[in-house]
């Protein structure tokens, strides 16, 4: 099925974009067992793609964007995620995961932006989105209701600035947010301007009232380290990856692990590594055990992994401008993607990679964020 620049224009403009993938290849989406890959990529023309692809590399379905994108919300049932612009993008894409077609185009409000990550509720029914009152200089977590065309309902507070990677815990009521503190404006969309102020934040929030249920900070004297993504194990173990604001040659902690009622905890790995991570990590997760956590550092060429019951650094992996990782189906194992192209699996105890080599899709760049989804079967 030939699409060609006119129909995939006419696509875009419609708000709903259609599969460029023939309906066998659908269908084997919908069969194909392990998990479901997403990524965000750039093409060789210099446009913007959405993408899935099974554990074995096969491109499941491969979808033009209305411009750059970042993560994903995925819904609890498999059926669908939603894939949201980066900042300052205003839209986010409806995934149908077992077609593999873009269902529907949600739109922030107009004095809204999203931040590029959400997280569904249990029943799937509620959709929480990280956004920016840009205007009022504060963070907001919007409402949008997935069983009524995704319609925003109203909004909660994020209790803090630059509210960024948002999760929730296994009660089903709480919501954990990373509040970068970074104050950010769309008509400068990559200027940081309250770097001088900024106080970043974790903090629990009650889902229902948007009450503030807890707020972690880190040492005054780290208040330009950035808290902006974080990911959950399945005992409520909050993981946390940063990005440090402050001078180039400081070496601070770039991971924290946060327990029950516990601190924040910073982990000291060894002080070249430290070093190698270039005060930037992209993104972080746990493998299936919740034993072991990957993180991230594309501007040092690394992804770090760490364990979870010692609070250890473990080894690293070489991978170039390597910031997208996700646990692979089998505890200790990841994998990563790169923006100069390709996608390697990699060996949390040892460090050995192998590449993946995902069809059709080798000269892919791939953004920020790899996901992992288990999708529904349809019979």
């Amino acid at each position: 099925m030939a699409i060609d620049r006119r129909s995939t224009l006419l696509l875009l403009a419609g708000g709903v974009a259609g599969s460029l993938l023939p309906a066998p290849f659908r269908a084997k989406a919908a069969a194909s067992c392990g998990p479901l890959y997403l990524s965000a990529h750039a093409d060789i023309t210099g446009g913007y793609r959405v993408s899935g692809f099974a554990e074995d590399g096969t491109s499941l379905f491969d979808l033009p964007l209305p411009g750059r994108g970042h993560s994903f919300a995925v819904r609890p049932d498999g059926s669908a995620a939603v894939h949201f612009a980066r900042r300052p993008g205003r839209f986010a894409l409806v995934l149908d995961l077992v077609e593999g077609t873009v269902a529907r185009r949600v739109e922030a409000p107009a004095d809204r932006h999203f931040y590029g990550h959400g997280v569904f509720s249990p029943d799937g029914r509620l959709l929480y989105v990280t956004e920016n009152d840009f205007e009022g200089e504060r963070g907001v977590i919007g409402i949008y209701d997935a069983e009524r065309g995704y319609k925003r309902l109203g909004e909660l507070p994020s209790h803090g600035i630059g509210p960024h990677e948002i999760a929730l815990l296994s009660d089903g009521e709480t919501l954990v947010v990373a509040n970068g503190g970074i104050a950010t404006h769309p008509d400068l969309p990559r200027v940081k301007l309250n770097l001088p102020t900024m106080a970043p934040s974790l903090c629990f929030v009650d889902r229902r009232s948007g009450a503030l249920r807890r707020e972690l900070t880190l040492d005054p004297a780290l208040h330009r380290l950035s808290i902006r993504h974080l990911a959950v194990a399945p005992d409520d173990t909050v993981a946390v990856a940063m990005q440090y604001e402050g001078p180039a040659h400081d070496r601070v902690p770039l991971v924290a692990l946060q327990r029950g009622e516990g601190p924040l905890h910073l982990l000291h790995g060894p002080p070249n590594v430290i070093r190698a991570m270039k005060n930037y990590c992209g993104s972080i997760c746990f493998d299936p055990s919740g034993r072991t956590i990957a993180v991230s550092a594309p501007r040092g060429n690394l992804v770090t992994f760490w364990d979870v019951g010692s609070s250890l650094y473990l080894v690293s992996a070489r991978v170039s401008d390597g910031c997208g990782v996700a646990p692979s189906a089998r505890s200790g194992e990841f994998l990563a993607s790169s923006g100069l192209g390709g996608v390697v699996v990699i060996d949390a105890c040892s460090g050995a990679t192998r590449p993946l080599a995902v069809g059709g899709l080798e000269a892919a760049r791939w953004d920020n964020h790899l996901v992992a989804a288990s999708v529904s079967r349809r019979t």
